[in-house]
């Protein structure tokens, strides 16, 4: 178990290292920490769609193909995955696309243990009240939110 003073020192560390601010650097090495979440979750949402419906989807977990259209009667196909929440880092969207109309429909799924990002408690507001807040690995696609980069923004350089 490391120690808040131990932290800190491997913090001041890379600062002296990279030229980072503090809070960089820190946010950085806690990214690295969760490198391997972020390889599986970009491994989760990057995948080619099955060429024919008589093989296993490659998205890696269960999904549904082949439901049968209303419109036109021809099979439904899984074409993408996407985070599916922006609190709920173990809330995935798949979307499904008709092979005969441009039809098409989203399912949000659970995955649990292949999360999209990381969440965690955030004041907000005058009044201090804490929200979920997320952050998405870097490599992920989110529709709604932005992967964080290691930029610095205007709260970590004390403005």
């Amino acid at each position: 178990m490391t120690t808040n003073r131990g932290r800190k020192d491997v913090i001041r560390d890379r600062m002296a290292a990279t030229g980072e601010s503090y809070n960089v650097a820190a946010r950085n090495l806690k990214a690295m920490k969760d490198t391997a979440a972020t390889r599986a979750a970009v491994l989760v949402q990057r995948w080619e769609p099955a060429e024919s419906l008589d093989v296993p989807c490659p998205c890696g977990s269960t999904c549904e193909p082949g439901g049968t259209c209303d419109r036109c009667h021809a099979r439904h196909r899984h074409v993408k995955r996407y985070p599916g929440s922006v609190t709920d880092v173990e809330v995935w969207a798949d979307r499904y696309e008709c092979l005969g109309c441009p039809a098409s429909y989203t399912l949000a799924v659970r995955l649990p243990g292949r999360p999209w990002g990381v969440a965690g408690a955030a004041v907000r507001g005058g009044a201090g009240e804490e929200a979920v807040q997320a952050r998405v690995f870097p490599g992920v696609a989110h529709p709604l939110l932005r992967a964080e980069v290691g930029a610095e923004r205007d709260e970590d350089r004390g403005r």
